[in-house]
């Protein structure tokens, strides 16, 4: 059932009116003064969320948390540590690494 919100242009009060089809939403009279004229509005609920909205709606502190997690992090949590440590296995062979020896 299609859910329709419409302001009074008399009154500018809002109505939230519910009709089997949609075709049937004409001639809406205002349910709180009895006046013909309603504008249709957008419902709060049928307007789509991106994520870039989402990101608005953080709180301001959040980044100041996470810096601040992140500085009382251990090194070993950070995954780059890991990387710096690597080499590559071509550097293993010239350096003697036992796990080349044959």
């Amino acid at each position: 059932m299609p859910i329709y919100e419409y302001r009074c242009q008399a009154c500018h009060r809002v109505s939230s009116l519910f009709f089997k089809m949609a075709s049937a939403a004409t001639g809406v009279e205002c349910s709180h003064c009895g006046d013909g004229g309603m504008e249709r509005i957008m419902s709060s609920f049928s307007q789509g969320r991106t994520e870039a909205d989402e990101y608005r709606n953080l709180d301001p502190r959040y980044y100041k948390m996470v810096d601040d997690a992140m500085g009382k992090a251990s090194p070993g949590s950070d995954p780059d540590h890991y990387l710096r440590q690597m080499a590559p296995f071509s550097a293993g062979e010239k350096t003697g690494d036992p796990y080349f020896n044959e």
